[in-house]
This record gives structure tokens, C-alpha cells and sequence, in this order.
């Protein structure tokens, strides 16, 4: 889906919806200690080949927070699945994730309703072609953090998690991860690549 354009040469481009809202990945309370989230943004779902410059979720609807993230990592990369499983490199298929942010520690306001994220650095270009695997993994954290608002997609595992809770690792944490049925509402910032005009013009987006 396609929103208005950010800045000149740019466009936004909404993945997932608000159906309900969850605690990954920005969560620190409750005895979190470390997560790992990976998910994976399907070529349907609207992106178009071009240069991501920034990548956004959406704040919940209990309250402003804020919280610190240690060795805080966000990681883009290529895939041909439409579907993750543990392992977590597996999903990968042998290429390199490139981290496009990191901060020790990272410091993360969520606001009601409210849209944060990150200028990636470097910016990634996506290919437009195959699916594009989204990751937020981070260990240590000051008990802070707040909630986003994710959509509930049966039947279409889109989400691999594990964590760290109470000195605790779940699922598998931090090289298997437990497949789940979440695609977070997210927003990302692309310049689309240059191409020929044609008589239908350019398609920019797979609208829902």
C-alpha cells in the first residue's frame, strides 16, 4: 500500500496493518533481557524495486514510553521464501544480511499511535523482485519499552521469535526462534528506482 511520498524523490510504502497490538521487539519489561525478531515482507505486499533510506513501526494505544536497547541492530536481506522457519540463517539462503542501524545503547520513544523508526545507514537497495526479510534484534535493555501495533496473518507464517526472559533463553534464542503468525505494521521510506515510461505509466505500488 502506498502512502503519500516523504520527501521529493521518495515514497511510502504501509506493510501489515493495526489489528493488535504485541510487545516485540520493543520491549524490555517483564523480565525481557533480549530479543530477536525476524520478518519477512513479501513482493505482494507493495514494495517496488528502489533504494530504502528508512524503516518505521507503529506505537501502540496504552501509552508514551520510552526505553534503552543495548548492541540495538536492525538487518535487511534478500529471500525467495514467503514463509520463515527456524533456523534463523536458513532463511537467509546463504546470503549476508546487511545491518542498515546500530546503536549501543539505543534509546526508543513509542508513542500512541504514532509512527518511529530509523534512517538507515547505509540505505539498502531492494531488488524489487525477490521478498525482503526485515530484523530487529537487540540484548540488554533497561527495562523500558512499549507496545506496536502487528496484524494477525493466518496461515502465513511471517514472523520468527526468541528471547531472553528472566536469564531464561526461549525458543531457542539466539540461532532457532519460533515461527508465528504477526507481520507488524510497519512504514518504509523508498526512492523507486528510474524506469522507462511507457503508455500505462509506472506501476508504484500493489494496492489493497
Amino acid at each position: 500500500m502506498l502512502c503519500a511520498a516523504a520527501a521529493a524523490g521518495a515514497e511510502q510504502f504501509l506493510i501489515g496493518d493495526e489489528a493488535e497490538r504485541v510487545y516485540v521487539p520493543y520491549y524490555g519489561g517483564g523480565g525481557y533481557e533480549a530479543v530477536r525478531c525476524m520478518e519477512v515482507i513479501r513482493v505482494t505486499d507493495g514494495l517496488v524495486a528502489g533504494e530504502i533510506t528508512r524503516w518505521e513501526w507503529y506505537g501502540g494505544e496504552l501509552e508514551e514510553t520510552t526505553g534503552k536497547f543495548n548492541r540495538f541492530r536492525v538487518r535487511l536481506c534478500h529471500t525467495s521464501r514467503s514463509e520463515l522457519a527456524p533456523p534463523y540463517s536458513a532463511n537467509y539462503e546463504g546470503r549476508t544480511p546487511t545491518q542498515v542501524f546500530y546503536a549501543d545503547p539505543a534509546s526508543i520513544t513509542t508513542q500512541i499511535r504514532t509512527w518511529f523508526g530509523f534512517d538507515l545507514r547505509p540505505t539498502f537497495h531492494y531488488d524489487g523482485t525477490n521478498n525482503l526479510i526485515v530484523e530487529v534484534w537487540w540484548a540488554g535493555d533497561d527495562n523500558g519499552g512499549g507496545y506496536v501495533f502487528t496484524a494477525y496473518v493466518p496461515n502465513q507464517l511471517r514472523c520468527l521469535l526468541s528471547s531472553v526472559k528472566n536469564g531464561v533463553p526461549q525458543d531457542g534464542y539466539p540461532d532457532e526462534g519460533l515461527a508465528c503468525y504477526w507481520l507488524h505494521y510497519m512504514r518504509v521510506t523508498l526512492s523507486p528506482d528510474a524506469v522507462e515510461p511507457t503508455s500505462l505509466g509506472r506501476v508504484k505500488a500493489i494496492y489493497r
